[in-house]
Order: structure tokens, then sequence, then C-alpha cells
């Protein structure tokens, strides 16, 4: 079995890479199809065809996509970044997801020893990065993409831990909900309807205590970053901040600290790495 550990790894890097692929040019596609130019005379059905029928394509000249270039990763580096017909940069969210992905998914299987369940976890991120990239570029939450995401989030713990949703993570929905409702009421333009909907569903699939390190985590990065990218002298009154990829980045480390806390668990040792 030892013989098949390399071979099994590299197939799981280039499956998460992969992974990313699918999703940022999904994401991509959302936007230009739905809010972007592509959005006017055209049905919903037919919008949908075409963002899963229409063979990869540079955005500028439309001129498909070269097949070597379309390996994760190395496709980037084979492209020297640019389009092979117009020499449009590409973006380096790609080669940088990819590998990201990749190399999450090989640390899951690490972690696990449960392909089905890391994959699944993958795939909850490719859903993640959809709402990341479709708020930070267009303040936009597609409401369609949160059914996904609570699907891949019940089933990546299904798969995990043998556990689904109890009351508990129903009083922290509920909890989650009354709190954004009040704020989005009572402070018009302070919070967005999409992050009403969007941050009470996270919390539910975390549950208790690890929705804590989802709301904690989400805010002092949305603080943090916001502080570090604004310009100087701007004010930070009145700025919208995606918080869409704040609550998605905060849904993955609080899914993350619960796994590696199971696992140090499992392990018999506790958060410092001695033993029990």
């Amino acid at each position: 079995m030892e013989g098949y550990t390399l071979p099994l790894y590299l197939l799981l890097f280039l499956i998460g890479a992969s992974i990313a692929s699918f999703y940022i040019t999904l994401a991509e596609r959302i936007l230009e199809y739905f809010y972007g130019k592509k959005r006017k005379n055209k049905s919903t059905l037919q919008k949908w065809k075409e963002i899963f029928g229409t063979p990869s394509h540079c955005p500028r000249c439309e001129l498909p996509v070269e097949k070597l270039s379309l390996i994760p990763n190395l496709g980037y580096f084979i492209t020297r970044g640019k389009c092979n017909h117009c020499d449009m940069p590409l973006k380096k969210l790609y080669p940088l997801s990819e590998f990201f992905l990749g190399f999450f998914l090989c640390v899951l299987y690490f972690i696990t020893n449960n392909v089905l369940a890391s994959v699944c976890f993958t795939i909850l991120l490719g859903h993640l990065l959809i709402s990341m990239i479709t708020d930070s570029e267009k303040f936009i939450l597609d409401y369609e993409n949160l059914a996904f995401i609570l699907l891949f989030g019940i089933v990546t713990k299904f798969l995990l831990y043998d556990s689904i949703p109890d009351l508990t993570n129903l009083y922290v929905l509920l909890g989650f909900g009354l709190f954004y409702t009040i704020i989005y009421f009572a402070f018009p333009g302070g919070t967005g309807l999409g992050d009403v909907l969007f941050s009470p569903v996270f919390a539910f699939i975390v549950g208790h205590p690890y929705w804590m390190v989802y709301l904690n985590s989400a805010y002092v990065l949305a603080l943090f970053l916001t502080l570090v990218s604004k310009k100087r002298g701007e004010s930070l009154k009145g700025k919208k901040i995606p918080m869409g990829l704040y609550f998605s980045l905060g849904l993955f480390i609080s899914l993350t600290t619960e796994l590696l806390m199971n696992h140090y668990q499992l392990q018999g040792l506790d958060i410092y790495g001695s033993t029990k």
C-alpha cells in the first residue's frame, strides 16, 4: 500500500486544483451572465446552459483557450500568465487558488484518511470561493449558492464526525438570524440582505461552540484587512466591506479549527501537543 502513497497524493492534488479552477471559472461566469454585460436578452435557462456549456475562453478576445493551458497550476506557467492570442494578463488568483485547494485536499486526507470527506470539504471550499469572488468584486452574494454551501457543509460534517445538525445548531441559526435581522432594520445600509441570510447559515453549519471562532475570525479579518487596505486619509465611515468574503474565510477557519481539535483528541494530545 505504501507504494501507492505518492501517486495518490499527486492525484488528490490534481483533483483539488481542478476543483479550484472549476469554481473560479464558475464564479466569473456568474458575474458575467447575471451581473455583467451578458445579463440581458437571455433567459435564466439559457444563461446556465452557456455558463456550463461554453468552452473555456479568453474574456477579452473570446477565443478558446488551448488544452495545455487548462492544466491546473501548470497551465498558468505554460502560457506565461497571459492569453496566447491577445496577451491579456491572467489573474494570479487561478494558480494561487489551484495550488491552495490541491495542497489542502492532500492535508485533509493526511489528517482524516477519508477520501470522500476530504473531497466533499474541498468542494465546499469551492462554493465558498464563489461567495468570496462575487462579493469582493461586485458586493453580491449569489443566493442559489447558499443552498449548496449548506448541503456540502452538512455532508462534510457527517462524513467527518458521523453527526447531523441538532437542536444546538438550530438555536445558533435562530440566534444569528435574530441578531442580523435586528441590525438590518435598525441600521439601514449597515449590512446587506445577503449577510443576513448567509451568516446564520454559516453559523448553523459550524454549530456550538465553533460559531464563536467563526464570528470572531470573520470580523477580526474584516477589520484588519480593511484598515490595511484603506488609502491614507480615507474614512471608514460608509465604506462598503465585502462581508461575504470574510464570512467565507471565517467558515473555513472554524471548520478547520474543529477538524484539528478533533484530530488532537483522537491522537490523545492536548492543543499543546503533550500526551494526556
